[in-house]
């Protein structure tokens, strides 16, 4: 068997400068970008946005609908964006982006109580632990001035006030019983305020955003929705889903929230 011939040293040479210059062009070659963290991201949606300001007026008991298309597309945001009233005023709510000083959405809230504008005035609490002067005498709220049917209950508007163990029957104690509540019938000043003379207390009503909250072991998802029907604690009520425009039935479980019956 013929031993093959030895390659000239000269060839030898002559082969690792070539792999040396293919090495050199490789590492200077540029490299193909990689797809930047903006790219991957979807763009938030309408939707997506209504749901975290519904989100932030449900927890502060405000009544308002968000003035926003809920198809439109927006620039993505890589984190959770963060919704608070612009100004502390609840007719405005700024929406930014903490990853992106550069990103940011005004949004007009439409009121259904007009005198709630102020995001500090509706987020102060009132105490209904008010000290008894009267001794054993029970305490009641009472109204500061007399209303009339379809006006407001507001934080200011409440006051306790002395009654008798014959007048202790369908009254309140607590003001977050009556406060945002409509007058079904005229109630007199410094007078108890009557479970009768108030409006059903809807934690949910008719046309208004809805948040369905899914929860299952362990798993925790929220969407946007629009209620059919008003709906107090506990109620069954019709809602559609904003997203797939389908009818569900979900029990009320909070103000603003719904969870589906399956």
């Amino acid at each position: 068997m013929t031993s093959q011939a030895a390659l000239p040293v000269s060839a030898i040479r002559s082969f690792s400068l070539a792999a040396s210059l293919l090495a050199a062009l490789y590492l200077l070659s540029p490299v193909p970008a990689m797809a930047s963290d903006e790219e991957t991201i979807s763009p938030l949606t309408g939707d997506e946005i209504a749901l975290h300001i519904n989100r932030l007026l449900s927890e502060n008991q405000i009544l308002g609908t968000p003035q926003l298309n809920l198809k439109e597309k927006h620039n993505p945001c890589p984190t959770r964006i963060a919704v608070a009233p612009l100004f502390n005023n609840w007719k405005t709510i700024k929406v930014t982006c903490p990853d992106n000083t550069q990103w940011r959405l005004l949004v007009r809230v439409e009121l259904e109580d007009k005198n709630i504008l102020s995001a500090s005035a509706s987020q102060s609490s009132t105490s209904s632990q008010i000290s008894d002067k009267q001794g054993t005498e029970t305490q009641a709220l009472a109204l500061r001035r007399s209303m009339n049917k379809g006006e407001v209950i507001l934080e200011g508007d409440v006051v306790m006030v002395p009654i008798s163990a014959q007048q202790n029957y369908g009254v309140f104690q607590n003001t977050a019983d009556v406060v945002g509540r409509l007058v079904r019938t005229p109630i007199t000043a410094q007078a108890p305020i009557k479970s009768r003379q108030l409006e059903p207390k809807y934690l949910v009503e008719e046309k208004n955003p809805v948040i369905i909250v899914l929860s299952n072991n362990g798993i925790y998802v929220e969407m946007s929705g629009i209620s059919l029907q008003n709906g107090q604690l506990g109620e069954a009520i019709k809602v559609e889903n904003s997203s797939s425009g389908k009818t569900i039935t979900g029990k009320v479980i909070g103000f603003r929230k719904i969870s589906p019956m399956h």
